[in-house]
Formats: structure tokens, sequence, C-alpha cells
């Protein structure tokens, strides 16, 4: 699994509405990939979010950014984990 610290902007994004996106910089995350394009962050502490999350961009310190749809997630004040779907982007660059 991949650790760094990164910026974790979670999103709502709905037909009509005018996106809701709250940034979590300074994060510390371990991203791992679970297929071709599913990827989990797993984090601790609580991330600010909107209402009803439907997206994740997570930015690490390089500079590189992984972001797509949320399919899965747990979070509670301990910390938590969030799955999404990511295409684009070469997994074998987390080194």
């Amino acid at each position: 699994m991949y650790q760094d610290t990164a910026t974790v902007t979670v999103s709502a994004e709905y037909a009509g509405k005018e996106t809701e996106a709250v940034d979590n910089a300074n994060v510390l995350i371990g991203l791992k990939v679970d297929g071709e394009t599913r990827f989990t962050v797993e984090f601790n502490g609580k991330l600010d979010a909107p209402q009803d999350p439907t997206h994740i961009c997570v930015t690490l310190s390089n500079g590189l950014s992984y972001h797509g749809e949320i399919t899965d997630g747990r979070a509670d004040e301990v910390g938590g984990y969030i799955a999404f779907d990511c295409d684009g982007i070469d997994p074998a660059l987390l080194g």
C-alpha cells in the first residue's frame, strides 16, 4: 500500500445542481489498487465532506491526482476508507 500525505477532496455532483466540494489538506493516507480501475484510500481521523458525496479526488504530495466516482466506503471518528473507480492514471506510478 502506497502511503503519503495528501489533499483529499470529497464532492457531491448531481445533475442540475451545483457541485459542492470540500478539501481536506494534509491527510495521512494509504492508497491501494484493487483492480485495473478500482482504488481504495484509507485514512485516519475524520474527513469533512458534503451531504451525500459522490466523488473523491486524492492529490498526492508528488502532484499526481487520482479521482473518480465513489463506489463504497465507511467512516467514523477514528478513520475509514473510500473505494472509487479511476481510469486514465497508471497505478504503477504509485511505485
